[in-house]
């Protein structure tokens, strides 16, 4: 019993510390577990708005809808990031339905920051506008020459992003360029041809302003269908003839060139922000509109050059919450033709004024009243509808608020 005794006695502090070094290779243990888990948890990110509007317009009279409440927008993003990327997931839901706006993969090998590979569903990267975020747009609404070449904005493909390496000459660059199924959105592939769009921008930030400058490419087609019973016309000598070159199966020429530009300047005044773009080209359409194919083009395609801009002006109210927007775009389908000359709907140029005004509650919370002027080219022959020969009433009055998280 006194060896016993001796021995407890004697091997009790190794006991005590054996036992307090498992304790603590348990607890670093769970820490670690529980730093990893916090980490993860902090590389998921979740964002979103809600945009609740009323909205007046003349074009909706006649439909009985001369006002009217919806939700705009209502989106949910997730965004997963580690040192190897990001996988973003975003929806939009409203009185609609609900539908995936963005859905991709970006990966960037951590030792080269200046490129990265982007796949799925995301914003073509063509102009200024389309990229530039909907929660932030002083505008009610894309410009709209955006809206008809480019509808929903954004497209299924791949794409690879340079941007200039840090502290380099070259830092001010970013230059995206990709392959894109052509049918934007969520649309299926119809054919195996991919267009080619690029956007190259050079943006700076000195001490009392910000400036950026940027041209674009977009390089594709519309195919003609291949049953031989759809034909593609072109604009000749102040009319419309068949295109007897392109056979079934072809390709009508899909082409696109931009500028955009911007300037913030920051003074006693306030911030001072003044943008534009310019777009031309050539677009396959159909003979009552100009938009681009949403999936395969079923009427017969009208080929027309066009053109189109816009210019936004945005001035804050000294240090205050207030901002004041103006507004001009334009769009001109058929460059060819105007006025009388028109042979379709599609060829029908249209002007917008806009003007209104911004409340910043906070940095969630904002108001906006906003005013639209539209003005259509006036045609009166027997080839177009007789609304035409006049300024058709199509104004639209905009009251909007919108909480960010």
């Amino acid at each position: 019993m006194k060896k016993a005794g001796l021995f407890l006695l004697l091997g009790s502090p190794c006991l005590y510390g054996y036992a307090q070094e498992t304790l603590n290779q348990d607890i670093n243990g769970r820490i670690g577990n529980l730093e990893a888990r916090i980490e993860k948890m902090g590389q998921l990110k979740f964002s979103g708005y809600v945009q609740t509007q009323w909205t007046w317009s003349h074009a909706d009279v006649s439909a009985g809808k001369q006002h009217d409440f919806s939700i705009r927008r209502g989106r949910l993003k997730a965004a997963y990031t580690n040192t190897y990327g990001e996988v973003v997931f975003q929806i939009d839901a409203t009185e609609e339905g609900v539908k995936v706006k963005d859905a991709y993969l970006k990966l960037q090998a951590p030792a080269i920051e200046w490129v990265a590979l982007r796949g799925g569903i995301f914003d073509r990267p063509f102009g200024y506008e389309i990229s530039y975020s909907s929660s932030r747009r002083e505008s009610p609404e894309r410009s709209r020459i955006f809206r008809t070449l480019f509808p929903k904005e954004r497209d299924l493909g791949a794409e690879l992003l340079f941007k200039g390496p840090a502290n380099t000459l070259f830092q001010p660059l970013t230059l995206n360029i990709g392959l894109f199924s052509g049918n934007g959105g969520q649309a299926e592939e119809t054919d195996s041809r991919k267009d080619i769009i690029g956007h190259l921008s050079y943006t700076g930030k000195p001490d009392s302003f910000t400036y950026g400058i940027g041209v674009s490419l977009y390089a594709g087609g519309v195919r003609l269908a291949g049953n031989g019973q759809q034909k593609a016309y072109q604009f000749i000598d102040g009319t419309f003839a068949e295109d007897t070159a392109l056979r079934p199966g072809g390709y009508a020429n899909r082409q696109y060139y931009g500028f955009d530009g911007r300037i913030g300047v920051s003074s006693m005044l306030g911030m001072t922000f003044l943008q534009g773009e310019y777009l031309w080209g050539t677009q396959p359409g159909a003979a009552g509109g100009s938009k681009s194919p949403t999936g395969a083009i079923t009427s017969d395609i009208y080929v027309r050059k066009f053109n189109g801009y816009y210019l936004q002006f945005v001035q804050d109210v000294g240090a205050s919450k207030h901002s004041i927007v103006a507004k001009y775009d334009a769009y001109d389908p058929n460059i060819k033709a105007s006025g009388n000359d028109c042979r379709t709907e599609g060829d029908i140029a249209f002007h917008t004024v806009g003007f209104g005004w911004m409340f910043r509650a906070n940095r969630n919370l904002r108001a906006t009243c906003y005013y639209e002027i539209n003005t259509n080219e006036r045609v009166n022959n027997e080839q177009i509808d007789a609304k035409y020969n006049r300024n058709i009433k199509d104004d639209v009055f905009t009251l909007r608020l919108q909480y960010k998280f």
